[in-house]
């Protein structure tokens, strides 16, 4: 097997986000086509850091590996962190990483059954543990490579969530730990308009099996316009929305993002 390096670096000219969120979501979509019989490792990172009248360090970066067997198999791992501190004092600190596995029973049709397995933590939003397996299947509605794609996919995972105890309103709340087993529909496109511009959307629902009202909805949405094969700038949007929060102090989270990307 021939192996191929490619190293995406992120320098990010723009950052506005206001986060709290109550859960981890790992968005694997984005370098999915890049992933062919060779093996790729991504490597997207940024970095801030800012001293004077206050202090600020930020230090955010996503690896991915992953790697095609025998064109039906297609294994890919990932891991994320995002550290951030303000006047020596961290506030927001999530680790999360994941290994998902696809077995396509239809090439041509991209029809694929896939399994997970993903572990994380977020400071910000009081997680000290999330623990997730499942599977499912993932079958593609527009197999159009012109245009692009349009992929739905159908599954359940079990869930546990670890949280701290905390103060609200003037009550004090124990430690305790959830589990849940949640049902998900998740919805992938990418639109090709030219040579230059795509768009990348990924919409992750998660639905608790024995309440539908307790839901969680993941969006993330990517504007590219590729400059060349090695350079791309990109505006990027993604939404965290959760019916019920565990923990009554944690609101949804919307973040946008304009970048450069390099690819060496």
């Amino acid at each position: 097997m021939n192996k191929k390096l490619i190293i995406l670096i992120s320098f990010y000219l723009f950052f506005l986000g206001f986060t709290s969120n109550s859960q981890t979501v790992i968005n694997t979509e984005s370098n999915l086509n890049k992933i062919d019989s060779t093996f790729h490792l991504f490597i997207d990172g940024m970095g801030d850091y800012k001293k004077g009248n206050l202090d600020f360090f930020m230090i955010k970066s996503n690896l991915t590996v992953g790697s095609r067997v025998k064109d039906k198999n297609l294994l890919r791992l990932t891991f994320s962190n995002n550290y951030q501190k303000f006047n020596g004092n961290p506030f927001k600190n999530s680790i999360s990483g994941q290994m998902r596995y696809n077995y396509f029973y239809n090439i041509e049709k991209h029809h694929s059954i896939f399994s997970f397995i993903q572990i994380g933590k977020s400071m910000r939003s009081l997680i000290n543990r999330r623990f997730l397996v499942g599977g499912g299947v993932r079958k593609r509605v527009t197999p159009s490579k012109n245009t692009g794609y349009f992929d739905v996919a159908l599954g359940a995972f079990y869930e546990n969530e670890s949280y701290p105890s905390y103060k609200f309103q003037e009550v004090e709340f124990d430690p305790k730990t959830y589990n849940n087993l949640r049902l998900t529909l998740n919805v992938f496109t990418r639109l090709k308009f030219n040579t230059h511009w795509n768009l990348v959307t990924v919409m992750y629902s998660q639905w608790k099996s024995n309440k539908l009202k307790n839901y969680r909805i993941f969006f993330d949405t990517t504007l590219n316009y590729i400059i060349s094969k090695k350079a791309t700038i990109f505006l990027k949007f993604n939404a965290r929305i959760q019916s019920e929060p565990y923990i009554p102090l944690i609101a949804n989270e919307t973040d946008t993002l304009l970048g450069f990307r390099v690819s060496i």
